[in-house]
């Protein structure tokens, strides 16, 4: 079933809201809530529910899980932090017992520009992988299929927003192999930031108005050029302001303006930084803060 859940205006303070002639035209088909599906259509996007159980579905065998978008020209979803504007996609499961799901991995987002506005996130095609853990209560007895339902949220984009969201159910064969979908899981296996190992060399710190970064353990090739940052944590840094950033011997260094408005500062700051189309995330320690009575978080549509 696919419904559109609250308006843009009530989501979207800061960013354009949907024209009225538009609202009147977007009317959802809902889906019949007796045949089930693996797939959301809307005038906007297709999403699929799609999984990859190469050895079927047992202890200790991988799983994935995940959710397909093929976005039409000029839209876009977005990514976990989603920029100056947005909000995230948000998937909520229902699996059986003895199956547990995992946060979603990320892949690599690329920025768009909105006016004096940068957002996070992804149009074309992209699939948001979640590994899932099998454990020993998983008990589908002579069953030969489960039943894996989810039920997601996002928020589609161009330069109006409007939310959508849509209950999805796909069965999933216990003991034959699910591979229709490799090479999209192998392709977002292969988008996913790379981690870094924790470096003494790594660390974020709060200096005045600014939030100074070192990250050491990056691959040699990527020395001596810029690179783009991505914080995890939104409304930290000033996601569309001018920052600086160089590197001294094996250290890649950045000064990041911090939002004017933000909540308490976090323990830890994880970025993604990117080049070339491939990521690699440095997971830093925080040194510094300030007092979370000091400023309020931004309202970010």
């Amino acid at each position: 079933m696919l419904r559109s859940f609250v308006s843009a205006a009530a989501l979207l303070p800061a960013i354009a809201l949907l024209p009225m002639q538009a609202a009147a035209q977007f009317n959802l088909q809902k889906q019949d809530a007796s045949r089930p599906s693996n797939q959301v259509v809307t005038p906007h996007v297709r999403a699929e529910l799609v999984a990859h159980a190469p050895e079927g579905i047992a202890v200790g065998k991988p799983l994935w899980l995940g959710l397909t978008f093929a976005h039409q020209p000029e839209w876009h979803t977005y990514w976990t932090n989603p920029g100056d504007a947005g909000l995230p996609t948000e998937l909520a499961w229902r699996l059986p017992q003895g199956m547990e799901a995992g946060a979603i991995a990320w892949p690599l987002p690329r920025r768009f520009p909105l006016g004096k506005l940068v957002n996070y996130g992804y149009d074309g095609f992209v699939l948001l992988p979640v590994p899932v853990s099998i454990s020993s209560s998983f008990s589908p007895g002579q069953a030969a299929e489960v039943d894996v339902k989810l039920h997601a949220t996002w928020l589609m984009c161009r330069k109006e927003c409007i939310p959508e969201e849509g209950d999805f159910v796909l069965k999933l064969p216990v003991r034959a192999p699910t591979v229709a979908h490799a090479e999209a899981f192998a392709a977002a296996a292969k988008a996913m930031p790379q981690p870094l190992p924790n470096s003494a060399g790594s660390m974020a710190r709060v200096n005045g108005a600014h939030l100074e970064v070192e990250v050491a353990g990056l691959p040699t090739e990527l020395r001596g050029k810029d690179l783009e940052v991505f914080s995890e944590v939104p409304g930290v840094v000033e996601t569309a302001a001018l920052s600086s950033q160089r590197w001294q011997g094996k250290v890649w260094t950045a000064r990041l303006p911090l939002a004017a408005q933000r909540s308490a500062s976090p323990s830890r700051m994880p970025f993604v930084l990117a080049h070339g189309g491939k990521g690699w995330r440095a997971d830093l320690g925080m040194q510094g803060g300030w007092a979370s009575s000091a400023a309020q978080g931004t309202s970010r549509p």
